[in-house]
């Protein structure tokens, strides 16, 4: 009778949470605690609970199955095939449960990717298709979470600190989700990546995430996974992360850096030497953004200056590249064009033609820049004609604000733009009506600090402001 009673109690806390995304209160979780313990010690096989299990419906708690998973009367992949809970339920539970907080959460979660996980570890086998399909879909969708929530990767932490899987698991995991994340469609698109691709700054979770991923995978499979992205997904792939990626695998692996510059490069060289089509086209400009981007991490510009100076393509692959370099000449930074004029890499004489018809038009468009302060500013051409620039600087100042260092793009206006630097962002910044504005101030001391006011017009800043402060 007592045992009878005790069932009947299971029975009841089985029936109150029947939702399977649903959490225990601290009473049920004592209770449920308690029962199995006392039940399962007066019936060794367990059979008894999963009698009760299969008359309720397949409805219960996700933390119910959990903890029937942890005491190993259950397994969750047993769960899955003999309770034949929906696919699409599921994924969805543990897509939650990857996006919360709860310590409990992210533990359960461990726990039952794991007893899914291991299967995958072994050979292939049919019986397992339901398994491999609920692992495909969670980490298909849980790869969109984490490109929207930077933090939603924790889960990813925990599974690689789980001793019951294999180092190669891990590695295949980590594999899909990234080459997953890399084609995610997120509106920061090709000609965006080529206009914007020196402000963009890898957030601190994206950044320490991918150091994880680049822990466990080889720079021969990130280097496969990113000429796969540029194969098939040049223009709308997720090109946040592509440049996050170069910059986290520059820095974390600077020992093999020069490696992937080379892999790279002969990437692009490939892509020059395809047929004339729009596909190939889209894969030129990419393969050059990306390369570009690994020197720009490596060395900045010197970088990329001394390869651009050293370049000897073919004639027909000089040709296309200069075509490109033509092709860009609208949304190219001017840095990129001030590198391309400075020193010409030696081509044959049938290539001097297009060769000098490009640096003209460079010049001519670097030219326009450093003159165009009328309509051009350092990020954008804004709507609003008189507060263009003053937006600039809003944006210059957030961002010392919050990590005290100066915008590299400022940096580069001052070397490559440097008729717009001192003539119109710096009489901008240094606008004395604004003298209580103390961000400001300590932003000007530290340009000064770094050599990149010039001295009459700092000490005249100076001198206006004591002389407003003293009126």
């Amino acid at each position: 009778m007592i045992l009878f009673k005790k069932v009947e109690e299971l029975n009841d806390l089985f029936i109150r949470n029947k939702d399977m995304s649903m959490l225990l209160n601290e009473k049920d979780r004592r209770t449920l605690d308690s029962l199995i313990n006392e039940i399962s010690e007066k019936d060794i096989n367990s059979n008894l609970l999963k009698t009760i299990l299969g008359l309720q419906e397949n409805k219960y708690s996700i933390e119910i199955i959990w903890q029937l998973h942890t005491k190993q009367i259950i397994d969750f992949a047993e769960f899955i095939t003999c309770y034949k809970w929906d696919l699409d339920h599921i994924v969805r539970t543990l897509l939650c449960m990857s996006e919360s907080e709860e310590k409990l959460c992210q533990e359960m979660l461990t726990d039952l990717l794991g007893s899914l996980l291991i299967l995958l570890s072994g050979e292939p086998n049919h019986i397992f298709d339901q398994h491999i399909q609920i692992i495909q879909q969670f980490l298909t969708q849980s790869s969109l979470i984490i490109v929207r929530n930077h933090d939603g990767w924790v889960y990813l932490k925990n599974l690689k600190c789980s001793s019951f899987l294999t180092k190669s698991t891990i590695q295949k995991i980590f594999k899909i989700m990234l080459k997953n994340m890399l084609i995610a469609d997120v509106d920061f698109h090709l000609n965006i990546a080529y206009e914007q691709y020196r402000l963009y700054k890898t957030p601190d979770s994206v950044y320490n995430m991918l150091t994880m991923f680049l822990d466990e995978i080889d720079e021969h499979v990130i280097y496969a996974l990113i000429q796969n992205v540029l194969s098939q997904h040049a223009e709308k792939a997720n090109w946040k992360l592509i440049l996050s990626l170069i910059s986290t695998f520059v820095k974390t692996k600077s020992h093999v850096c020069h490696m992937l510059k080379l892999k790279l490069e002969e990437f692009f060289n490939q892509t020059l030497s395809k047929s004339a089509t729009e596909k190939s086209f889209l894969m030129q400009k990419a393969a050059l953004l990306i390369f570009r981007q690994c020197c720009l991490e490596i060395g900045l510009w010197s970088e990329y200056s001394r390869w651009y100076s050293s370049y000897k393509p073919n004639v027909d692959n000089a040709k296309i590249f200069y075509s490109l370099l033509t092709e860009l000449l609208p949304i190219d930074l001017p840095a990129a064009l001030a590198a391309h004029i400075n020193t010409q890499p030696k081509l044959t004489e049938s290539c001097g033609d297009i060769q000098s018809d490009y640096v003209i038009k460079a010049q001519a468009q670097l030219m326009k820049i450093n003159h165009g302060e009328d309509y051009m500013g350092l990020f954008k051409n804004y709507d609003d004609c008189e507060n263009r620039h003053e937006a600039d600087i809003i944006k210059v100042l957030e961002y010392f604000k919050s990590t005290g260092q100066v915008m590299r793009v400022v940096l580069e206006a001052c070397v490559f733009r440097n008729k717009y630097f001192i003539g119109t962002f710096l009489k901008t910044l240094m606008n004395t009506q604004l003298v209580d504005d103390q961000l400001r101030n300590r932003f000007i001391e530290k340009l000064n600090s770094m050599n990149k006011i010039p001295k009459m017009v700092y000490t005249k800043w100076k001198q206006e402001q004591q002389s407003i402060y003293f009126s």
